[in-house]
């Protein structure tokens, strides 16, 4: 009898699940075999959201922050400038490593947290 369940419940949360997609929009198609098949329209915010970017960035600020406050800000300087004079790669680094609106006043909050 659980198996007959558990297959049932499998069944229910896919339409369940269908019925959600389509409630959101969808698109009449015609199958190759002649039937009308009805496809769910893709939102960008479904597969691309504020939060994926938000997070990585805020943990790169933080980290930054942590850095500056660790070595100091000339000390910082120092090593940006240092990769100011190397390869490609390097400059390109040093141009997302400088010193920017956001990663001050986060190290200047670290620091006096960290003290």
């Amino acid at each position: 009898m659980t198996k007959q369940q558990d297959l049932f419940d499998e069944r229910y949360r896919k339409v369940v699940k269908r019925h959600r997609q389509l409630s959101r929009g969808y698109v009449n198609k015609l199958g190759k075999n002649g039937v009308i098949v009805h496809h769910p329209i893709r939102h960008t915010r479904e597969a691309f959201s504020f939060m994926t970017l938000l997070l990585p960035f805020s943990i790169l600020f933080v980290l930054k922050a942590a850095i500056v406050t660790i070595l100091g800000e000339d000390g910082y300087r120092q090593q940006v400038d240092l990769l100011r004079e190397g390869g490609f790669v390097e400059q390109m680094g040093a141009v997302f490593m400088q010193i920017d609106p956001i990663t001050d006043p986060l190290a200047k909050l670290l620091s006096t947290i960290i003290g």
